[in-house]
């Protein structure tokens, strides 16, 4: 089986994200609850790039037999894998 790089589109993930929440709408706070919903899709968007990001630098390499490694250079590669 081949393995397939994963891309998420960051644009659709973050408006997915958004619509997860139930607004309850408050007329007296609408700047609030923009600045709210702002910094979740914002914040949504710009994970979703960091994990393409890594996801791309990290499909061509060729990956070690983890068996093979000793628990520091275990450790090691699954800490360059989380960075996201």
């Amino acid at each position: 089986m081949e393995k397939e790089q994963l891309h998420i589109d960051p644009e659709k993930f973050a408006l997915q994200f958004l619509e997860s929440f139930k607004l309850n709408f408050d007329a007296k706070n609408l700047e609030g609850m923009a600045k709210q919903q702002l910094a979740a899709y914002l914040s949504a968007y710009f994970l979703v790039e960091k994990f393409n990001k890594i996801e791309g630098e990290n499909f061509d390499r060729s990956q070690p037999n983890l068996s093979d490694l000793g628990f520091d250079e275990l450790l090691k590669h699954v800490t360059e894998l989380n960075k996201y």
